[in-house]
């Protein structure tokens, strides 16, 4: 009798692919500066390291926290028992007023429209399986997160078509790229259900314009499709260049509590 389903034992989980296969190699080899300087260099790994001196100094200096305690009193068993299956409330308010102090509070969320998740990896995968059929379709710019491939397609069934965006124009997503990668979909007979994009761009590190959300908005609005934009790394942008999130443009076309967002 089979004992595994076939989600389990199929080999659609991505974990055999280049990028985890030199993950794997990285991990056996590690490089150091003295003692091994001949290892791997792991670059295909975005992690911010540079916070965490940050974090290390204010949980020094706020030990309850660290020790589960409020006003010197541990509050262990509330924060053990079951919770509002969305999040925490006082977590979600926090996140809200962090979402919003690093787009310079341009922008307001309403805690009570954010569903917290284990990361951007289980947040992602939960979006598809509420968005997409098996056999559905997301369009992604390339070039994407190689997870993805694990991530949005697994366990859910779903679909990766590319839009291929070009190093001549410094990968920027262009609308006759748009429409190619929605025709492509068509071509394989899938039903496009939304486009994914991280913004800023893992792998690329570079940041959407306000051209290219427009351009997105105006193309979701009239595909009657989704838009999913990852800005798991909004909170890391250096330079002189301001982030533009999707929800500064929602603004500017005063569609924040519409369907569109």
């Amino acid at each position: 009798m089979k004992q595994l389903s076939t989600k389990v034992t199929s080999n659609a989980h991505g974990q055999d692919s280049s990028y985890f296969l030199g993950w794997e190699e990285y991990e056996k080899n590690p490089y150091e500066e003295i003692k091994n300087p001949n290892g791997i260099i792991q670059m295909g790994l975005a992690e911010n390291q540079l916070c965490f001196d940050l974090i290390e100094t204010w949980l020094a200096k706020n030990p309850d926290a660290a020790g589960l305690k409020k006003d010197g009193q541990s509050i262990f068993k509330e924060l053990a028992l079951f919770q509002d299956y969305h999040g925490l409330p006082e977590f979600k308010k926090a996140m809200a007023e962090f979402m919003e102090e690093i787009r310079g509070n341009r922008v307001t969320f309403d805690p009570s429209k954010i569903v917290l998740a284990a990361g951007s990896t289980s947040a992602n995968e939960t979006l598809m399986f509420c968005l997409a059929e098996p056999g559905d379709a997301f369009l992604l710019p390339t070039p994407y997160y190689p997870g993805f491939d694990r991530d949005l397609k697994w366990r859910t069934g779903a679909e990766i078509v590319p839009i291929h965006c070009s190093s001549t124009n410094g990968f920027q997503i262009t609308e006759s790229a748009l429409q190619q990668a929605y025709q492509q979909a068509q071509k394989l007979e899938l039903k496009v259900k939304g486009i994914l994009v991280t913004n800023p761009s893992n792998p690329l590190g570079t940041m959407l314009t306000r051209r290219e959300i427009n351009l997105l908005v105006d193309f979701i609005t009239s595909k009657n499709i989704h838009l999913i934009s990852d800005e798991i790394y909004s909170g890391t942008v250096f330079g002189f260049e301001q982030f533009v999130s999707v929800m500064d443009v929602l603004k500017d076309k005063k569609l924040e509590d519409t369907e569109v967002s």
